[in-house]
């Protein structure tokens, strides 16, 4: 069984604490591999690794060998697809199909960023016949990033990739649950020269210790942070010290939005495929609620439950599964406490249940579930559940599909389903979300900006935004003679 160390300028290290913490296989309840339970003082060593690279070396200041380093990574990554993919589904629970996906998809977020590392462009103004300003884009110094362990890599190369390319050094703090991935990837970080000692930093461990200094520490400029709202709260108030930059990706409650006149076909298959039911709705845009137009409902419904009973449920490894399990245990049952809510205050359309035949018993399971005439005023309807749950509600006209679309506090994504232009963009524009998706669901690329409004989050990932949201400007003032 292979045990992970932390990784401190360009060395693997043993924790202070000399303890270890278990990665467990959710669909089995087998230990996957085991990783440093560090402390605090582990996490200073880490920040004051990556300080050290910043004021000492050239990273910041010679984008040629960011370029160089980020698309080595890129190449590295996609050559080790295969491994990673399977290690991914012992640690994360996916199926074999996602986390292929996973690994796939985060290699031209680190190509697209190699190329702007030359590029990062402020201007200039002249303000009058003797006098000018310059405005200069620089790297803000040291960024912790803390990534989730629903999709430990991209999401890691989402926020690390532009990071990066704008000239900082890195501290990454993994989900305990994923620990052994993501050190797997620093492990291709490890084999390119191209990285000097320090630039990026790994240090496992629990949120209350090594995540907690990671946010507080003083020589830490920025946070970069996925997750759920409330740690995101924390998170903004723990930094309030030293106001630290912040980007926050955190919760959704996603709706997809179906209107009568939509190709009924394709998006009956959005509506499966944004509730991301093959990761058990452990997706932050998860479409977790569906709008439907009223006059269609019970056709579109129908459909839907006849697309979820054709589902396998299973271990990602095996033939033919396409829903894998709940990440642990303490997930498992919250996810369950909604799905009795939903019995009491909603129609049960489809699942409901616990999944414990055969080896089932020995994982976290749960049926993909369906329900409808949901009250908007439900949890089922207002939290994020993060699980395969689907709450269906129905919409009479675009006025009122829109008031049902901003009921709630977050507004990470949203998708919208119709052949009528006009109707799309009028709903697009109205609709409170960061992403909105038009005949189509998840789609993200590197080069367009993502994040979220409201409680869903602060800043903006991927494209020129996401590039800018890592560096600090500078306004130089000259006057000539």
């Amino acid at each position: 069984m292979q045990t992970y160390l932390n990784y401190m300028n360009g060395q693997w290290e043993q924790s202070l604490s000399g303890r270890l913490i278990e990665s467990v296989n959710p669909a089995t309840g087998e230990i996957v591999c085991k990783a440093q339970d560090s402390t605090a003082e582990d996490a200073k060593s880490a920040v004051d690794s990556a300080r050290r690279s910043f004021e000492r070396g050239d990273w910041s200041e010679d984008p040629n060998r960011r370029a160089r380093a980020l698309y080595k990574l890129a190449q590295r990554l996609s050559e080790s697809i295969t491994p990673m993919a399977e290690l991914l589904v012992r640690e994360g629970g996916k199926t074999l199909e996602d986390a292929i996906a996973e690994i796939t998809r985060s290699t031209p977020p680190l190509e697209y960023y190699s190329g702007l590392a030359r590029n990062v462009f402020g201007r200039s103004i002249v303000l009058g016949p003797k006098t000018m300003s310059v405005l200069l884009r620089e790297p803000i110094g040291v960024v912790s990033i803390i990534i989730p362990w629903n999709a430990p890599i991209a999401l890691l190369v989402r926020s690390l990739a532009p990071a990066l390319a704008a000239g900082n050094t890195v501290v990454i703090k993994p989900a305990s649950a994923t620990s052994g991935i993501t050190a797997e990837f620093m492990k291709l970080v490890d084999s390119i020269s191209e990285f000097p000692k320090g630039t990026l930093n790994f240090v496992s461990g629990p949120g209350e210790t090594v995540g907690r200094e990671l946010v507080r520490n003083r020589s830490v400029a920025m946070i970069s942070f996925t997750g759920d709202t409330s740690t995101g709260k924390e998170i903004m108030k723990l930094a309030a010290d030293s106001l630290k930059k912040l980007s926050l990706e955190l919760g959704g409650k996603s709706p997809n939005i179906v209107y009568a006149d939509a190709d009924f076909s394709k998006a009956v298959k959005g509506v499966i495929t944004g509730a991301c039911f093959s990761s058990a709705g452990q997706v932050c845009f998860a479409g977790t609620r569906v709008l439907i137009q009223r006059n269609i409902h019970e056709r579109f419904l129908d459909a839907v439950h006849q697309q979820v009973k054709s589902m396998k449920v299973g271990y990602g490894m095996d033939k033919d599964v396409t829903v894998g399990p709940i990440i642990n245990r303490k997930q498992l049952d919250r996810v369950m406490s909604y799905i009795e809510t939903g019995k009491k205050e909603a129609e049960l359309v489809a699942g409901g249940n616990r999944m414990t035949e055969g080896n089932l018993a020995k994982g976290n399971f749960v049926e993909p579930t369906v329900f409808d005439n949901v009250p908007i005023d439900s949890r089922l309807a207002q939290e994020e559940i993060f699980g395969p749950v689907l709450s269906v509600l129905s919409f009479d006209d675009m006025e009122d599909a829109i008031q049902l679309a901003n009921n709630t506090v977050y507004g990470l994504a949203a998708a919208i389903w119709t052949k009528d232009l006009s109707k799309a963009l009028n709903t697009a524009r109205k609709v409170k979300a960061g992403t909105v998706w038009v005949n189509t669901f998840g789609r993200l690329y590197a080069s367009t900006e993502a994040g979220g409004m409201k409680q869903s989050g602060i800043g903006r990932l991927y494209g020129l935004e996401g590039l800018r949201d890592f560096t600090e400007l500078k306004n130089v003032n000259i006057e000539t003679e």
